[in-house]
């Protein structure tokens, strides 16, 4: 069976978006399938252990808001989408893709805030997504903002010191970020890891 740890330090905090209707589905899609806090593989636990005196030195906290999505979950979110999120919703992987890689507990979603809770200003929100979104006929241009090296002139000076500085920490501590959203980060050769089909493949610690 294989292990993940939950990760909850004093400068990372677990929020997982799709416990609650703070999402793109407007709906919980994670509790009835049991899963409540952030879960990682053993390998990127270790690897977030190490920003623990990163984030203290600059009085910020990380929130991890997704990380293990079992390939249930990916399938029920997948087949689920009403059709405005449907093209944004990645189908469940096949063992042998080299993508999917919250299936396989090696991925996370985050953003960064102040010792208080308010969270820094990023080029787009985390995740993308915000209430009203399906009915803008100009959110497919806001996606862009969310693209590492996306320097518009309508995403300011701040957000994208706020980008860089997330995206050096994970770096520093050995993570890979994905090109088209600054707010995942996963291990090195994620693909290779195995696809867990469920939180009863899986024994936490």
């Amino acid at each position: 069976m294989l292990v993940l740890k939950k990760i909850e330090t004093p400068h990372i905090k677990s929020n997982l978006f799709y416990t609650t209707t703070h999402n793109a589905f407007y709906k919980d899609m994670y509790t009835s399938f049991g899963l409540k806090e952030a879960l990682v593989h053993p390998e990127l636990y270790e690897k977030l252990i190490q920003l623990e005196p990163i984030l203290e030195k600059h009085n910020l906290n990380l929130i991890i808001y997704d990380a293990f999505r079992p390939l249930e979950v990916q399938k029920f979110m997948y087949e689920t989408a009403p059709a405005y999120l449907k093209p944004y919703i990645a189908p469940p992987p096949q063992e042998d893709s080299k993508r999917g890689f919250h299936p396989r507990g090696v991925a996370i979603d985050c953003y960064l805030t102040d010792l208080e809770g308010n969270e820094l200003e990023f080029p787009t929100k985390p995740d993308a997504f915000y209430v009203g979104y399906e009915k803008d006929k100009n959110y497919p241009s806001y996606l862009k903002k969310c693209h590492r090296d996306y320097f518009g002139s309508d995403v300011s000076q701040k957000a994208i010191a706020h980008r860089k500085l997330l995206e050096d920490m994970m770096v520093e501590i050995g993570l890979e970020p994905l090109p088209h959203e600054w707010w995942h980060f996963n291990l090195k050769e994620a693909w290779t890891y195995p696809l867990i089909p469920s939180l009863k493949n899986v024994k936490i610690e």
